[in-house]
């Protein structure tokens, strides 16, 4: 009852007033500034050029709620479960660090409260099913570290599912879907209130999980297939059996997911730049740097390169196809290399308010885009 009455609480705030994004709550299901950290080493705490995410960041673009990913990385050779716990530790200590502006919210409760306090949540989210080491009982130990939604396959499949990019590989002959064991992974993430996450997951998995989970599930960054089709997309049908579920879809802001072809041209374009350099190399070091990789890439993409606005198009697709209550924002922030025109970093995300404004959404429609259907969701998950 208590999560009824704030979300029914919260369309108070704006309703009936210019929807400003300072009073808005909107939350980022998918951010990867924490392997941009441990791979760069860029500081995230303070304004910092590079990346996209850092706690000044989110704050200007209005982020209420922010879920940091734990992204086990499988080429290193490492426990995939103590990398994960390791990445844990490191953001423990970073909202220690920051307990005047950032403050760690396992509820929407606690989501809410922090908004009035004019902080930034943060919730844990964990990405890859390897990271579980076919242990059951590690499932009890990330929700007590505070992980609310398991992304349960990367690109890599652990031993119970299959991701999306295996399933669509021709010469992989693994299990394809949930085996019996992750079946009970599935319930007992259910048992235990974390938020299934199927971004990533095959097509197999996918219906599989939704023929035994409980609770509503997430797609925390995924976009529409039929749109942009990508194996890391969602099809129709399974965005008809997503709403059916009572899930979300969080939509990702990845150009490759956004629009036809533009993953193939900007794959190519990028194989011809390292011919470009190798031939470059026998011409010495003056001809080498002068060719510049970037702007080479950037033209050959540029046709087809997408902006906000393209971002608002698989907003408005999923809108019109299984309705308000099943959409959000999942940008994949740190975790993409290219971003669409417009949504440069996570300080840009008002745009998104205005484009779906533009578009005649009215407020409580666009609270439920922007994070209100995360907060239905992360409330379902414990009744």
């Amino acid at each position: 009852m208590r999560y009824i009455i704030f979300l029914t609480l919260l369309p108070a705030l704006f309703y009936g007033q210019a929807l400003d994004p300072r009073k808005l709550f909107i939350a980022d299901l998918h951010e990867d500034v924490l392997e941009s950290y441990f791979s760069s080493g860029r500081d995230i705490e303070h304004y910092s050029p590079g990346g996209h995410v850092d706690l000044d960041r989110l704050r200007k673009g209005g982020v209420d709620a922010a879920f940091f990913v734990i992204w086990p990385n499988p080429d290193k050779k490492t426990s995939m479960f103590k990398q994960a716990v390791t990445i844990l530790d490191t953001l423990d200590a970073l909202l220690r660090r920051n307990e005047e502006r950032t403050g760690l919210a396992l509820t929407p409760e606690q989501i809410l409260a922090l908004k009035e306090e004019g902080k930034t949540a943060i919730i844990p989210a964990l990405e890859s099913g390897t990271a579980l080491d076919n242990q059951l009982e590690n499932i009890d130990y990330f929700y007590r570290r505070g992980i609310r939604y398991w992304g349960i396959t990367w690109n890599d499949s652990p031993d119970w599912a299959s991701s999306a990019q295996d399933e669509s590989n021709p010469a992989w002959r693994g299990h394809r879907g949930l085996n019996d064991f992750g079946r009970k992974v599935i319930r007992r993430l259910n048992e235990r209130g974390i938020m299934v996450d199927l971004s990533h997951s095959g097509e197999q998995t996918f219906y599989d999980v939704l023929r035994i989970s409980t609770k509503p599930v997430i797609a925390s960054h995924s976009s529409v297939y039929a749109l942009c089709p990508h194996f890391r997309n969602l099809k129709d049908a399974q965005l008809k059996a997503l709403a059916q579920n009572g899930g979300v879809v969080f939509i990702n802001f990845y150009p490759g997911y956004l629009v036809k072809d533009f993953n193939r041209v900007y794959q190519a374009a990028r194989k011809r730049a390292d011919v470009i350099q190798d031939s470059l190399k026998t011409l010495g070091r003056e001809a080498y740097n002068a060719f510049d990789r970037s702007a080479f890439i950037l033209e050959k993409v540029k046709p087809l390169y997408p902006d906000y606005k393209t971002v608002v198009d698989h907003i408005d697709y999923v809108v019109k196809l299984i309705g308000v209550d099943h959409v959000g924002i999942g940008s994949d922030f740190d975790g993409i290399s290219l971003t669409p025109y417009g949504l440069r970093d996570v300080s840009k995300m008002p745009v998104i308010i205005r484009e779906l404004e533009r578009r005649g959404y009215a407020a409580p429609d666009i609270e439920k885009i922007m994070g209100g259907n995360l907060l239905r969701v992360m409330a379902a998950q414990n009744r």
